[in-house]
């Protein structure tokens, strides 16, 4: 059965290594849902974070496989339900000057925030789970969605679930 699992890698900041670790993932054909990559706090190193949907072999072959690719320096899984995940998304939506009390009282709802406005359009922000923001794209339709960006989702093993056995398994430690 395909489970969700969130992996995380620090690999050297180049884009050799980048493309090496996407390679091993791309030949693997395994689903995933999101991706995103960034600077961590690591000097160097970058994280890229990625949510997939297999089964726990699978993923834990790819964990082992990404572990001995050169540049990466590590790779860790762990269940997407026991993490905290997040994403942003930008949500340009029409609205007339009639409309704005309204947006404004769904984008209170929702915890976002109007980072721009035009004339006709606002852009909203919003940050959080994926399935808050997928709420809050529904809720935003009716005033005319132009065009949405979302970032692929970061992850982080939840503070509950994290228990200094996990140190001892690499495939199930947290960076």
């Amino acid at each position: 059965m395909a489970l969700s699992h969130a992996i995380s890698v620090l690999l050297d900041d180049d884009l050799l290594t980048f493309n090496r670790v996407i390679g091993v993932v791309r030949r693997r054909n395994v689903p995933i849902a999101s991706i995103a990559a960034g600077a961590s706090r690591t000097p160097g190193a970058s994280r890229l974070t990625f949510i997939m949907q297999a089964d726990q072999a699978s993923a834990d072959r790819l964990v082992r496989q990404l572990q001995k690719s050169f540049g990466v320096r590590e790779a860790m899984m762990f269940p997407a339900e026991d993490a905290v995940t997040r994403e942003i998304a930008l949500i340009k939506v029409r609205t007339a000057a009639r409309d704005r009390d309204d947006l404004r009282a769904v984008v209170s709802q929702f915890e976002a925030a109007v980072v721009d406005e035009g004339a006709d359009a606002c852009i909203v922000e919003i940050a959080g789970a994926a399935a808050r923001t997928e709420s809050c794209i529904r809720a935003l339709e009716r005033f005319g969605i132009i065009e949405i960006a979302r970032s692929g989702a970061v992850a982080m093993l939840s503070a509950a679930s994290s228990s200094p056995s996990l140190a001892h398994n690499p495939s199930e430690a947290v960076l």
